[in-house]
Protein backbone atom coordinates (compact mmCIF):
# COMPACT_ATOMS: atom_id res chain seq x y z
CA UNK A 1 0.00 0.00 0.00
CA UNK A 2 1.25 3.04 -0.78
CA UNK A 3 0.92 5.78 1.74
CA UNK A 4 1.40 9.87 1.78
CA UNK A 5 1.71 12.56 4.47
CA UNK A 6 -1.40 14.90 5.90
CA UNK A 7 -0.61 17.10 7.85
CA UNK A 8 -2.86 19.33 10.09
CA UNK A 9 -2.78 22.05 12.43
CA UNK A 10 -3.63 21.31 15.99
CA UNK A 11 -2.48 22.59 19.39
CA UNK A 12 0.54 21.67 21.21
CA UNK A 13 -1.54 20.26 24.20
CA UNK A 14 -3.79 18.37 21.80
CA UNK A 15 -0.59 16.72 19.94
CA UNK A 16 1.05 15.83 23.79
CA UNK A 17 -2.56 14.19 24.41
CA UNK A 18 -2.75 12.31 21.00
CA UNK A 19 0.42 11.10 21.47
CA UNK A 20 0.70 9.89 25.07
CA UNK A 21 -3.15 8.21 23.90
CA UNK A 22 -1.56 5.93 21.69
CA UNK A 23 1.25 5.71 23.54
CA UNK A 24 -0.78 4.53 26.78
CA UNK A 25 -3.04 2.04 24.46
CA UNK A 26 -0.24 0.78 21.92
CA UNK A 27 -1.74 1.99 18.97
CA UNK A 28 0.53 3.74 16.04
CA UNK A 29 -0.35 6.94 15.61
CA UNK A 30 -1.08 6.75 11.53
CA UNK A 31 -2.89 3.55 11.52
CA UNK A 32 -5.37 4.97 14.98
CA UNK A 33 -5.70 8.39 12.92
CA UNK A 34 -6.80 6.91 9.37
CA UNK A 35 -9.22 4.08 11.42
CA UNK A 36 -10.84 6.84 13.68
CA UNK A 37 -11.50 9.80 10.73
CA UNK A 38 -12.82 6.82 8.31
CA UNK A 39 -15.61 5.77 10.79
CA UNK A 40 -16.12 9.89 11.25
CA UNK A 41 -16.43 10.43 7.31
CA UNK A 42 -18.65 6.70 7.34
CA UNK A 43 -21.01 8.15 10.34
CA UNK A 44 -21.18 11.67 8.36
CA UNK A 45 -21.87 9.74 5.35
CA UNK A 46 -24.91 7.78 6.77
CA UNK A 47 -26.09 10.80 8.60
CA UNK A 48 -26.25 12.71 5.91
CA UNK A 49 -28.06 10.01 3.53
CA UNK A 50 -30.53 9.62 6.46
CA UNK A 51 -31.11 12.85 6.75
CA UNK A 52 -32.66 13.10 3.21
CA UNK A 53 -34.71 9.55 4.24
CA UNK A 54 -36.08 11.71 6.77
CA UNK A 55 -36.98 14.76 5.01
CA UNK A 56 -38.58 12.84 1.98
CA UNK A 57 -40.58 10.46 4.61
CA UNK A 58 -41.48 13.29 6.81
CA UNK A 59 -42.17 15.88 3.86
CA UNK A 60 -40.35 18.34 6.66
CA UNK A 61 -36.62 19.31 6.18
CA UNK A 62 -34.75 17.26 8.76
CA UNK A 63 -32.05 17.84 10.84
CA UNK A 64 -30.00 14.49 11.09
CA UNK A 65 -28.24 15.72 14.39
CA UNK A 66 -31.75 16.47 15.53
CA UNK A 67 -33.23 13.39 14.72
CA UNK A 68 -30.73 10.94 16.16
CA UNK A 69 -30.28 12.72 19.46
CA UNK A 70 -30.93 10.91 22.38
CA UNK A 71 -34.07 12.74 24.55
CA UNK A 72 -33.12 12.83 27.79
CA UNK A 73 -36.52 12.70 29.22
CA UNK A 74 -37.96 9.92 27.12
CA UNK A 75 -39.71 9.84 23.92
Amino acid sequence: METTTLAVKVSQKFARKYRAFCDDHALQVGKFTEQALSGLMEDFHFGRKAQRVLSATSGQSTVHEKAFRKRAHGP
